[in-house]
C-alpha cells in the first residue's frame, strides 16, 4: 500500500515538472518571436538597400545623323513616368511648321517657277522623312503650312539658274534656344543667278612644293607645269621660320604672290564670273608672325588675275606653311581678251 502511494506520489511531482518547464519554453519563444518581430522593423545598418532598375528610351534623329537618348532612372515595375517622359519628348519635337519664303534673282527681280523642295522629320521614331513640293509664283512667293516637326529643310533651284550656297536651307522649330519664326510679311529670300554664255577656259588644279627660304617658284598658268629659275605668269616666294620648332608651337612666315607684268584683284564673290577692268595690283604679300592673335599655318585667297597679255582669269590659291610646305592653285583663264569667266555647262 505504501509503495503504491509513493509511485503515485513520484508521477504526480513528473508531471507538474514537465507542466512548468513546457510554460517556460513557450513564454522564451514568444518573447524571442517578439524581439526578431521588433528587430525587423528598425533599420539594419549592414543591409544593402534594393536597386532599381534604369530603363532608357532612345529618340531617333535624322536631321543631326545620330541618335539622341532620355534615359530615366525609374523602376521597371512603374512605367508611368516613362511613358509620360516620351509623350512629352515627342509633342515638344512636333511643333507646328509654317514656313515663307521668295526667291529672287542677281538682280533682286522675283523668279517664278522656281522649284522648292521641303523635308522635315515628323516624329523622332520614323526613319523616313516627310516631303513637299511648291513652285514659286510670279511674285516669287511659296509657302508650307500646317506640318509638324523639329528641323525644315529647304532647297531651291530652277533650270537655267546657279543657286546659291551662302542661303541658309535648315530651320529649327523645336527643342532649341534659337527657334525660327515664320512670318508671311516678312518671308525668308533665296537668291538664283541667271546662267549666262560660258566661255571654254583653261583650268589647272594642282599642289606644288615650295622653298621656304624665299626662293622663287615660277608657275605657268597655261599649262601648270613649275617653272625653274623664277620665271612664269605666277611667282610664289615663301619664308618660313619654323626650323627647330616643336609640333605645336607657332612662328614667323610669310609669302609672297605676283602676276609678273600683270596683276591681281582679291574678291570673296560667290560667283566670280565677271573679271573687274582696273584695280590690279602686280603683287600680294600674306604675313604671318608668331605672335599674330590669329595666327594660322594656312591661308586661302580667292582673286581675279590679269596676265601681261591681257588675258583674265580668277584663281583660289591655298598655302601651307611649315611641315610639308606647300601650294595648291585652282586656276581658270579665258585664253582670249574676254572677261567672261562664266565656264561651259
Amino acid at each position: 500500500m505504501r509503495t503504491r502511494f509513493l509511485l503515485l506520489c513520484g508521477i504526480v511531482l513528473a508531471f507538474c515538472v514537465w507542466l512548468l518547464l513546457y510554460q517556460t519554453g513557450k513564454q522564451q519563444k514568444v518573447l524571442v518571436n517578439e524581439n526578431n518581430q521588433a528587430a525587423s522593423n528598425q533599420p539594419n545598418q549592414l543591409q544593402q538597400p534594393q536597386q532599381s532598375n534604369v530603363t532608357t528610351e532612345y529618340f531617333p534623329n535624322s536631321n543631326s545623323n545620330g541618335i539622341s537618348a532620355v534615359s530615366q532612372a525609374v523602376p521597371n515595375t512603374n512605367h508611368t513616368a516613362t511613358e509620360e517622359q516620351r509623350r512629352q519628348f515627342i509633342a515638344n519635337w512636333q511643333a507646328p511648321i509654317d514656313f515663307y519664303g521668295q526667291v529672287v534673282d542677281e538682280n533682286t527681280n522675283p523668279v517664278e517657277g522656281a522649284s522648292v523642295q521641303f523635308e522635315w522629320d515628323e516624329s523622332p521614331t520614323v526613319d523616313v522623312p516627310k516631303t513637299a513640293s511648291r513652285k514659286s509664283d510670279v511674285t516669287g512667293l511659296f509657302s508650307l503650312e500646317g506640318e509638324r516637326g523639329r528641323v525644315l529643310n529647304v532647297l531651291i533651284s530652277k533650270e537655267g539658274y546657279y543657286s546659291s550656297r551662302k542661303d541658309k536651307t535648315s530651320y529649327m522649330y523645336a527643342l532649341t534656344d534659337n527657334k525660327f519664326s515664320p512670318s508671311a510679311l516678312n518671308p525668308v529670300i533665296f537668291h538664283l543667278l541667271k546662267k549666262g554664255t560660258g566661255e571654254n577656259l583653261i583650268a589647272v588644279k594642282q599642289n606644288y612644293r615650295v622653298p621656304r627660304d624665299g626662293t622663287p617658284l615660277g608657275i605657268d598658268l597655261t599649262t601648270g607645269k613649275a617653272i625653274t629659275g623664277g620665271t612664269g605668269n605666277l611667282v610664289v616666294q615663301c619664308w618660313t621660320n619654323d626650323q627647330g620648332k616643336r609640333s605645336g608651337q607657332k612662328y614667323d612666315w610669310h609669302c609672297l604672290i605676283t602676276i609678273p607684268g600683270g596683276g591681281l584683284v582679291l574678291s570673296d564673290e560667290e560667283f566670280p564670273f565677271s573679271a573687274p577692268e582696273n584695280g590690279y595690283i602686280s603683287t600680294n604679300e600674306i604675313v604671318m608672325p608668331a605672335d599674330f592673335p590669329h595666327w594660322k599655318n594656312d591661308v586661302d585667297l580667292k582673286f581675279y588675275y590679269q596676265l601681261p597679255n591681257g588675258n583674265y582669269g580668277r584663281m583660289t590659291f591655298s598655302m601651307i606653311a611649315g611641315g610639308q610646305h606647300f601650294c595648291m592653285i585652282d586656276s581658270v583663264l579665258n585664253p582670249t581678251d574676254s572677261r567672261n569667266l562664266e565656264p561651259v555647262q
